[in-house]
């Protein structure tokens, strides 16, 4: 009896393990005729149109002016007022710590520019890294600085 008892419980726990490893899809059954051959999917590569349109250049369009305009002063620590002479200032970053703001200015500086970190009302740092007083100019040099930094934008002080 004793026997009988511990192969029933091994039974059980054999078709547990048995039936708790099974998958829940659905299999797909093939037609015993088809004769198909099981490959990975294929990738199409499809290179987009392009249509060229002739568009004036940037100095020749009269472009609308994309600005955010804020009230701001040189951050803690800062020496450079000279950008706080500029109507149009470009910002290549844009932060909550004012250290990791330097960090970028750091790097910037290291590489031949003049950046400046200014903070807005909210606190936020902003690194700088030209100003000018024609709006053409600061979106020329951010068309420049697009492969690095895709999202900056000019900033104008209120």
């Amino acid at each position: 009896m004793n026997k009988s008892i511990k192969l029933i419980i091994a039974l059980g726990v054999i078709m547990m393990a048995a039936t708790s490893c099974k998958t829940k899809q659905k299999i797909a059954e093939i037609p015993a005729g088809a004769n198909v051959e099981a490959t990975a999917p294929k990738t199409v590569v499809t290179q987009p149109s392009v249509t060229q349109t002739q568009t004036p250049a940037p100095s020749e369009a009269n472009e609308p002016e994309v600005t955010r305009n804020e009230n701001f002063s040189l951050a803690n620590g800062e020496t450079n007022s000279d950008a706080m002479n500029y109507k149009y200032h470009v910002v290549v970053g844009s932060f909550k710590s004012q250290s990791n703001a330097q960090g970028l200015q750091k790097t910037l500086n290291s590489e031949g520019n003049k950046a400046v970190i200014v903070v807005n009302e909210q606190g936020m740092f902003r690194v700088l890294i030209a100003s000018f007083n024609d709006y053409k100019q600061a979106h020329v040099r951010i068309k420049d600085l697009s492969a690095r930094f895709p999202d900056a934008w000019v900033l104008v002080k209120k």
